[in-house]
């Protein structure tokens, strides 16, 4: 529940990967994978990727486009149930400024043949402006389980 005079916004986004879950669990779990499709832009670079995937275990990730200071944002895991769900709470920076924060549930559904559907919420008084960022990551995301 929200606390007196603030927003509670909550904000779901669903994709269907051609991927089996796993592979899909893979790129969201294993640093090396996150390094290669974890951006929120096109244009953007990955710095680097560092996760340990593990409730008490945290991530960090550098990302933005080449030549600016790169957006940095880093987790701590509350939940972790392999190929089903993950739960954490997030916070991005840019040079030192917190810009957002945010608490972020993945659900991975297996839909069989090979599919699996995705569903990512977010909750945070700025959640509505992370899709700007979820969106590109999450096409992001099917570009790399295609190649």
């Amino acid at each position: 529940m929200a606390e007196p005079n603030t927003i509670e916004c909550i904000l779901v986004l669903k994709r269907i990967y051609d991927a089996p879950v796993e592979r899909v669990w893979r790129a969201w779990t294993e640093a090396e994978a996150l390094g290669k499709w974890y951006m929120a832009g096109d244009d953007h670079v990955i710095h680097y990727a560092e996760a340990d995937v593990r409730a008490g275990g945290g991530y960090r990730i550098a990302f933005g486009k080449p030549g600016l200071e790169p957006y940095v944002e880093t987790g701590r895991f509350s939940e972790v149930k392999p190929m089903t769900r993950l739960a954490w709470e997030a916070g991005v920076s840019q040079g030192g400024q917190e810009m957002l924060g945010e608490s972020v549930v993945l659900e991975f559904r297996d839909l069989g043949d090979g599919r699996t559907e995705l569903v990512l919420t977010t909750t945070g008084e700025e959640s509505w402006h992370s899709a700007q960022g979820w969106i590109p990551c999450l096409n992001s995301l099917a570009r790399y389980l295609a190649a």
